[in-house]
């Protein structure tokens, strides 16, 4: 079979378009230091990017709440935490009132400090978030969850919802302490032997009533009280903590998965700069040797064998 100058020009030119082609990828590669300059180009580089740069973007999210957990959290201990300082001066008021030490006018004084307190406690359980968002009233966070009524009571108008956040692996922690849970309930036992149920509002309601009766057996039994409530708002304080410890426990995985992802994906879609310059300079050797072949090609004549 004879082969003519034809084809061998056809052929080198095919070979010298898909070299040039091999190299003007190459370069694109190197310039921008991805696998896959265009989609198609790479379709496995591509698929494995936008796979990996799915979960990143997941994984992302998944920290922003955990941060965001952390803040809520944050606000609540600080404002609880007060709260307990609040109640534990309201105690010693209690302890000093019933010592019979001190002037009635005296015991006027306490319960005018003991008024504040309370006035305070009730400012902090209707905190709100940056947002506004009152962060003790359950879900019913555009509602003011504690309310001074006419009479002197406290109502709560929030609800009992407690929403959750899966955090990791199934696992759930509670976004929110709702004000029913804040204010607690406590044993309250008659003179008849009766027990009724009492929240911390009302407790310390009653203990400021008693001070300005000067009342000392009521100083006492609100005092007991009292001690309950301390008690109630020091768990909620180790309960946020263990919180915010498992939200920092979680942060750390987070930020080490992070670290494989982002590895991943720059495995994925990262060229290796030796080897792509390499192959660079291995392809424009193979492109001048095939412009090398085209040029001779392209001179023979008859006229060279004569």
């Amino acid at each position: 079979m004879k082969i003519s100058t034809n084809q061998y020009f056809t052929s080198l030119n095919k070979q010298m378009t898909a070299q040039q082609s091999k190299i003007a990828e190459s370069q694109a590669q190197l310039a921008t230091g991805k696998k896959a300059v265009t989609p198609s180009s790479d379709l496995e580089a591509t698929t494995s990017t936008l796979r990996l740069q799915s979960v990143i973007s997941k994984q992302n999210d998944y920290v922003a709440n955990l941060n965001s957990l952390e803040d809520r959290l944050v606000n609540e201990e600080g404002a609880i935490s007060a709260m307990q300082d609040m109640v534990y001066r309201m105690q010693e008021l209690a302890i000093a009132a019933r010592s019979n030490t001190y002037s009635a006018q005296d015991v006027s004084y306490m319960a005018t400090e003991a008024e504040g307190y309370l006035i305070d406690i009730k400012a902090l359980a209707n905190s709100v978030d940056m947002n506004g968002r009152y962060i003790f009233a359950g879900t019913a966070t555009t509602t003011q969850p504690f309310v001074t009524l006419d009479s002197g009571e406290t109502e709560y108008r929030g609800n009992q919802a407690e929403v959750a956040l899966e955090v990791d692996g199934g696992y759930k922690l509670n976004l929110n302490t709702s004000g029913y849970n804040l204010a607690g309930r406590f044993d309250r036992v008659a003179d008849d032997g009766s027990t009724s149920k009492v929240d911390m509002f009302t407790v310390m309601t009653d203990f400021v009533n008693a001070l300005k009766a000067n009342d000392p057996d009521a100083i006492g039994t609100t005092m007991d009280e009292l001690d309950s409530v301390s008690n109630h708002l020091g768990s909620q304080v180790v309960d946020l903590g263990v919180r915010q410890n498992l939200i920092t426990q979680r942060k750390e995985i987070a930020a080490d998965k992070q670290i494989i992802y982002e590895n991943l994906l720059s495995e994925a879609q990262d060229i290796d700069f030796s080897k792509a310059i390499t192959q660079l300079s291995s392809d424009m050797l193979a492109l001048e040797a095939a412009q090398s072949t085209f040029a001779k090609v392209t001179q023979l004549s008859l006229f060279n064998f004569i």
